[in-house]
């Protein structure tokens, strides 16, 4: 199974992993750099609205590229 995460930070990516090797046992998390055009510490309502914009540019990465995945993650912390 083959997942992107709109980051390169390795603590989002190790987080990820860690949380979908509980449920399943063969996948792949690959980390693109995408935009979530909010600050770089985002609050409140901009934390959900980075997320968005990471997903939303990851689905047009995907399309561009012509890669298919069965997630697509946006994380802001």
């Amino acid at each position: 199974m083959k997942i992107l995460i709109g980051t390169k930070n390795p603590g989002k990516i190790e987080g990820a992993t860690e949380t979908f090797k509980n449920y399943f046992d063969d996948f792949n998390i690959e980390g693109i750099p995408v935009s979530s055009a909010v600050s770089e510490e985002p609050v409140n309502n901009k934390i959900y609205e980075g997320v968005r914009n990471r997903v939303n540019n990851l689905m047009k990465y995907a399309l561009e590229k012509g890669i298919t995945t069965e997630y697509f993650l946006g994380v802001e912390s």
